[in-house]
Formats: structure tokens, C-alpha cells, sequence
């Protein structure tokens, strides 16, 4: 489930064509799906009718991964992708990662010709305006590109945020933020507290556990107890079997006791190439999951 750089066309052709399931695995489920219990059915439903409740302004979510290497643009890439498709109004992602950008490579935009903040119509009131500044990816879906350029020209700061990216926000039902590494830069504490709901990328391994209890023993020491109740924790395996000592259902306990809400992603072939995520490709499994916490991180942000 690595965050890499784009391969070659021709290689990334290749890999993007992998299915998260096996030949096997999507031949037995298909077998076996007209014997599927009820609650197989009406789960997806009830998870696609919360996830099209109506907000009457918009709702800010940011992915960051509490330290050391994450998938964390995989994970704001799925969210972004199952927001745009149950939902009515529109969806805005936005890559605010240092370095090299991990989220439009995920959502099939490698470049953009969009001039994103530099376009002279950012500042309108209409979003017909905005939009020319915009890459679209798919129906209800937008990417604000150029962020990483801004940042290492030194433009975008706290300030520049809260003036100039904030307020694009207002035209869109969800707005997904890939903050990357949770640094204590001035940007990061901007974008932290903008943030509806923070969901927390971490590898599923007994030191992403650990990364995260001391996470929460910072917020308990700086006074912030209430926020867990705003957090959904990720952990996401890179690898099968990437750590077998790892007690996930005892973490998840801990950490549910603590308020946030807590989902495993589990391996997935298509996921693990790096390239542009195509729906149709991910597995059942985390389809699935995706939903889930897509619909934990709208209710939460409620």
C-alpha cells in the first residue's frame, strides 16, 4: 500500500491493471452471492445512506500519519474517491505533504495544467470561476494542485491557508486534506485546526501502535482529553503478514477506550502498486472498509 512516485506509463499500465482480489477470491464471491445473509446487503446500504447525509457547511477531514512513514495518501485518495461517489454535492481534495505530492499520482493526476492558487479566479465567488483553477478527477471530485510548489517557495503558510485555501472550501460538501507527517509547523497547526475529524495513518505493527499511544498520552499531558473523540485511527498493513506479533483487536481496545474509533486496512494488490487507484480494482475488503470509515469520519465530524 506504498506512497511512491509515478513509474513509467507503460510499467504503470501494468500495475494498475493488478485486482486487489484474486481470480479466485472474485470467483467464489460471485458463486456465492445470491446466499449472502441479509445483513450483507443491507450493511453497504445503511453505510451509503450516512454517507449522503446533508451538512450545512462544509466538512473538513485531515489524514496525517503521527510519524515515520505511512500510507497516508492512499488512505486520503480512497476517502476523496468514496466521498465523490455516494454523496450529491461536491468533494475537494487537497495535498498539503511535504516533498514530492503522494496524492495526485493516487487519484490519476500525475501533473496538472491548473493554475490552482496562482489562477486568477481563486478569489471568486463563483464556482464556475474557482473550477478553471481546479483538476477534475471523475463526477463531484476536485484536486487544488500546485500546493507542494507553493509550499517550497515558501507562499503557503499559516496565513496564506486561512486566506487563500480555507475559504475555496465553503464550495464543497467535503473537503480531504493529506497532511503527511503531523509536524508542529505553523501550516500543520492551521490545518489540524480546521479539521472536523483527523484520522491518523499508521503501519499495522506493534510501533504504529506505540506511535499512537504516545499520540494520545501527548494530547491527555497538553490538556486536549476531548480530542480522540474526533479521531479515527487507520492502521494499514503494506505487506501480508507485516507483523505477526501484532495485537490488533487489543489496540484497538486501548484505543477506542481513549474515544477514537479504530479500523484495519487490510493488504491489497492493487493498493501496494503505487499507481492510480481505480475503484473497480480495489478488493471487496477494502471497499469495504473505505466505506466504513468514510461514514465514521462524516458522522464524527457532525
Amino acid at each position: 500500500m506504498h506512497d511512491s512516485a509515478e513509474p513509467s506509463a507503460g510499467t504503470a499500465a501494468a500495475r494498475a491493471a493488478r485486482h486487489g482480489d484474486s481470480l479466485l477470491r472474485r470467483f467464489g464471491r460471485g458463486a456465492v452471492r445470491p446466499f449472502r445473509p441479509p445483513e450483507d446487503v443491507l450493511v453497504p446500504i445503511r453505510l451509503g445512506r450516512e454517507l449522503q447525509r446533508p451538512v450545512t457547511t462544509g466538512r473538513r477531514v485531515v489524514v496525517s500519519r503521527p510519524q515515520g512513514w505511512a500510507a497516508e495518501s492512499t488512505v486520503t485518495a480512497l476517502l476523496a474517491l468514496v466521498f465523490a461517489h455516494f454523496r450529491y454535492d461536491r468533494v475537494l481534495a487537497l495535498d498539503l505533504g511535504p516533498g514530492n505530492s503522494g496524492l495526485g499520482p493516487r487519484l490519476g493526476v500525475p501533473a496538472s495544467a491548473a493554475p490552482g492558487l496562482a489562477g486568477g479566479a481563486i478569489e471568486s465567488d463563483s464556482f464556475d470561476d474557482v473550477a478553471t483553477c481546479l483538476e477534475p478527477i471523475g463526477d463531484g471530485l476536485w484536486l487544488l494542485p500546485g500546493l507542494q510548489e507553493e509550499m517550497a517557495q515558501g507562499r503557503l503558510d499559516a496565513n496564506a491557508y486561512q486566506g487563500s485555501v480555507l475559504p475555496l472550501t465553503r464550495f464543497f460538501g467535503l473537503t480531504v486534506i493529506d497532511r503527511a507527517a503531523d509536524m508542529s509547523d505553523g501550516l500543520n497547526r492551521a490545518a489540524q485546526a480546521s479539521a472536523h475529524v483527523h484520522v491518523l495513518v499508521v503501519p499495522s505493527t506493534r510501533e504504529g501502535a506505540a506511535s499512537i499511544g504516545r499520540a494520545f498520552d501527548w494530547m491527555t499531558a497538553n490538556g486536549a482529553e476531548s480530542l480522540p473523540h474526533r479521531i479515527v485511527v487507520v492502521f494499514t498493513e503494506q505487506s501480508r503478514g507485516q507483523d505477526p506479533a501484532f495485537d490488533f483487536r487489543g489496540s484497538a481496545a486501548i484505543l477506542r477506550g481513549s474515544g477514537a474509533e479504530v479500523f484495519r486496512l487490510g493488504f491489497d494488490r492493487h493498493l501496494a502498486e503505487g499507481t492510480r487507484i481505480d475503484p473497480a480494482r480495489v478488493s471487496a475488503a477494502t471497499h469495504a472498509t473505505a466505506t466504513r470509515i468514510a461514514a465514521e469520519c462524516l458522522r464524527r465530524s457532525l
